[in-house]
């Protein structure tokens, strides 16, 4: 909500109120106000599109003009209540979805560039799809150090904003409307920063049916303090994805009736995804050696692995199957199947919401000791201001009010802001000290935050 919005409310709000404090006749001052008004809406429209948040306040201002000038006829105190409810319908969806939210700001030292890449796993046959030609697609956005002074065109938060099916999960695509005005806070395309060494590498992976958008504060936060991060879409999971070839895939579920706990067609999603993780890291192997600057400024010896709820516990497992992933962080992740034979000792670390009920979350804590004894090497902090939703983006697109009401009576997303700048300093000194070699400064960063606890 930029200043031209709150602006428009505010002189609306006065408006009204004044014409109800006038007995609704005309006078310099209504005359003023509308006038402006109308200019603001006008100048509004022009500079940043249509809002459909805006409809109530065209009415509003009509209503106000017929009122005044046109002398309707109608009884004052009836005019009096039209005007009141239908200043609370043109508050209410401003109160609720913001048409171009904000994301949390990068803190790191360095400007961030990104690049989408739509690779096709020519040797994987979909599973997911009823399509027996379909070929296996993963979607990677890469999030990196870039030179400064950055000029250019921001990303797009969203694949397929102009052309997106009626829901994306279970959002209206119409709220979705003015998205591409979100400030990512990255350049597309932007020439990567140059360095002593090579850039090391965490791919990030997304909760079960989220879009790799939706993670877009964490992913820009960690490439700002000198990361290259790979956000992957696992397409038919994900809500919304974008396909190589220009198709856009949604949630297709698919559930196995044999397996009516979600148990079975959890494990199958997890080795999908395991395998999507396998197929980028040898797309990077394979294009490291190419003369392209992005794929030649990774250092390969240093990749890391993250991920938020169903995506930690995939990353975990991935780095399980996989030698070439030396660290794995698991955000409030619960582990479905089983590991393959323990490996020694690798560094671990998991971010957890609050669980001041550890007893609804069996499956997540046994999972999580199962990951313990795997790598015998770990960390483990709680966030006891967070909730599952806190480390994603989509408390943000809801406006305050909305979001201090959900945070209260449905303790979702609470403390967004805060939970991502908690998270990112967390997996900054985790993934300092296991791909960069530096002393650990993992437990000084915790103790910055008096809501982070080790446990």
């Amino acid at each position: 909500m930029n200043s031209l919005d709150i602006l428009i409310l505010v002189v609306l709000l006065i408006t009204t109120v004044y014409a109800i404090v006038s007995a609704n006749r005309a006078n310099g001052i209504l005359t003023v106000s509308i006038s402006l008004l109308a200019l603001l809406l006008v100048i509004q429209f022009f500079w940043k599109g249509f809002y459909w948040q805006y409809i109530p306040a065209y009415l509003q201002i009509c209503l106000l003009i017929i009122i005044i000038y046109v002398n309707a006829a109608l009884h004052r105190k009836l005019q009096n209540i039209s005007l009141g409810v239908l200043l609370v319908v043109t508050l209410v969806p401003w109160a609720i979805f913001l048409p171009v939210p904000s994301l949390t700001e990068p803190m790191g030292k360095y400007a961030v560039g990104t690049q989408v890449f739509r690779w096709v796993d020519s040797t994987r046959t979909e599973q997911i799809t009823k399509d027996p030609f379909d070929k296996r697609n993963v979607i990677v956005q890469a999030w990196y150090p870039a030179q400064g002074d950055l000029k250019g065109i921001h990303s797009l938060y969203l694949d397929g904003l102009r052309t997106l099916p009626p829901k994306v999960s279970v959002i209206p695509s119409f709220l979705l409307d003015r998205y591409d005005q979100i400030d990512t806070y990255a350049i597309i395309n932007a020439t990567p920063a140059g360095a002593r060494g090579k850039w090391p590498v965490v791919l990030f992976l997304p909760g079960y049916g989220a879009a790799r958008a939706f993670y877009t504060s964490l992913a820009v936060g960690l490439a700002s303090h000198g990361y290259v991060v790979l956000c992957l879409d696992h397409p038919y999971e994900a809500a919304i994805t974008q396909l190589a070839n220009g198709k856009l895939a949604t949630t297709i579920e698919n559930f196995q009736p044999e397996a009516p706990d979600r148990l079975g067609f959890m494990e199958n999603r997890l080795d999908i995804r395991v395998a999507d993780v396998q197929f980028v890291l040898h797309q990077l192997e394979n294009k490291n050696s190419s003369t392209n600057t992005f794929f030649t400024s990774l250092d390969l010896n240093r990749i890391g692995i993250a991920g938020h709820s169903f995506g930690g516990a995939t990353g975990a497992a991935a780095m399980a199957h996989d030698s070439r992933i030396k660290a794995a962080v698991n955000i409030d992740g619960t582990l479905y199947g089983g590991l393959p034979k323990s490996t020694g000792y690798r560094p671990f670390l998991i971010i957890e919401s609050n669980k001041d009920e550890i007893g609804r979350f069996a499956r997540y804590e046994a999972g999580n000791q199962l990951l313990f004894k795997q790598f015998r090497g770990g960390y483990r902090y709680e966030l006891e201001d967070a909730d599952h939703y806190s480390f994603t983006d989509v408390p943000l697109l809801l406006a305050p009010p909305a979001r201090l009401l959900a945070g209260y009576l449905l303790s979702v997303g609470q403390q967004s802001t805060k939970t991502h700048t908690a998270t990112i300093s967390l997996l900054d000194a985790f993934f300092d000290h296991t791909l960069n070699g530096n002393p650990s400064q993992i437990d000084a960063v915790a103790n910055r935050y008096e809501a982070i606890v080790r446990r």
